[in-house]
């Protein structure tokens, strides 16, 4: 629950950890440590990840969203529409504070 523990996991490469998990416990079809490690992404902050580790574990995530387990391919989406929405909200935050800046600078 502590951002700054999240974030220093985040930096130390932590998402790239949870993306090998996560393959390989689909590999193994170990369904409790992939509903888990899903658990643990939904409290990461991955805005504050760097795009390549997004990348990574968003092409894991995306990869469940038609696994055999109903439970597993329903969180995934839940996941990714909720990653979907956040990150929709950080672009539109940025663009408001680019045109702000702008508006600034003509003033």
């Amino acid at each position: 629950q502590d951002s700054s523990v999240l974030i220093w996991f985040l930096s130390k490469g932590g998402v790239l950890i949870l993306t090998t998990w996560l393959s390989q416990a689909a590999v193994e079809e170990q369904t409790s440590v992939i509903l888990l490690i899903l658990k643990v992404l939904c409290h990461l902050p991955l805005h504050k990840a760097s795009p390549e580790n997004m990348s990574a574990i968003l092409q894991s995530v995306n990869g469940l969203r038609f696994y055999r387990t109903s439970d597993i391919s329903n969180r995934a989406k839940g996941l990714l529409s909720r990653w979907t929405k956040l990150f929709a909200k950080i672009q539109a935050m940025k663009k408001q504070n680019r045109n702000n800046s702008q508006i600034d600078s003509q003033s």
